[in-house]
């Protein structure tokens, strides 16, 4: 089973806040998870996100499964994953035994028997503009997670960003990364959340150690998540249940019953 599923699991379902004095912070589950994208100066890259622990560290552009061996020392205690635009059997397969926890790719052009086992998180690159068709497919394929990619987007966000997300993440029950460029202010990381969004990528090239670090605090600083009301109420009584504009067809009276009132 991969680490990283387990720990987006974790996150997913909450955990209570630890209780007492010198409870270490360590501890506490975040509100999302953090991946720390190494996509250049692997080595240097590698080192510098072992420190920072995040959930996951994500590799791309090596040369291939036989380089691997020395960047994965570099991160004994973090799963850790590559995302790869020309994925095949025999390259998973070399990846998974050299310790790979998670995979990414693409929809196009990747073997279906290179996702096969469940034994990694299979990690599936996603565009925003994916269309209804393609979002309904999606989700009896071997995937495990989407990764969206908001790179392009500017500082603020927008609520135009998080219908996006939205609009992919209420229709596919899987779990849903975002890669951003810059992290996330304080005060959008709830509204990120709840537009279905289970954790971060962000390229550790582009991003100082320092926001990383920053990043990485607040999301252990975020509240547990909570169903509101109308969550509550689409849980108990999914919308697609009734077709649009109908509601449940009312009882017939009991003949009995009217029986005893003459």
């Amino acid at each position: 089973m991969s680490k990283f599923l387990d720990r987006l699991e974790q996150i997913s379902l909450g955990s209570a806040a630890p209780i007492g004095f010198g409870v270490s912070r360590a501890g506490k589950t975040p509100g999302m998870a953090l991946v720390a994208l190494v996509s250049s100066k692997h080595t240097t890259g590698c080192r510098a996100v072992a420190g920072l622990a995040p959930d996951a560290v994500l590799l791309e552009g090596i040369a291939g499964p036989a380089s691997i061996k020395k960047l994965a020392s570099a991160l004994p205690k973090v799963p850790w994953g590559v995302r790869s635009g020309q994925l095949t059997d025999e390259s998973a397969q070399a990846y998974q035994e050299s310790g790979c926890d998670l995979l990414a790719f693409s929809l196009e052009g990747t073997p279906v028997a290179a996702v096969s086992s469940d034994e990694i998180a299979r990690v599936l690159c996603l565009d925003l503009d994916a269309d209804e068709r393609q979002l309904r497919s999606i989700d009896p394929l071997p995937v495990d997670v989407l990764l969206l990619s908001l790179t392009g987007q500017a500082a603020p966000w927008t609520l135009a960003d998080l219908a996006s997300i939205a609009a992919i993440s209420r229709r596919v029950n899987k779990y849903v990364l975002v890669e951003v460029s810059t992290p996330p202010g304080k005060k959008d990381l709830e509204a990120i959340r709840k537009a279905g969004v289970h954790g971060l990528v962000l390229d550790v090239g582009a991003v100082s150690a320092e926001s990383l670090a920053e990043l990485k605090e607040a999301l252990l600083d975020m509240p547990r998540a909570r169903l509101g009301r109308r969550e509550r109420a689409t849980a108990i009584v999914p919308s697609s249940v009734f077709p649009s504009g109908q509601g449940p067809a009312p009882e017939e009276p009991d003949e009995d019953d009217d029986d005893d009132d003459i």
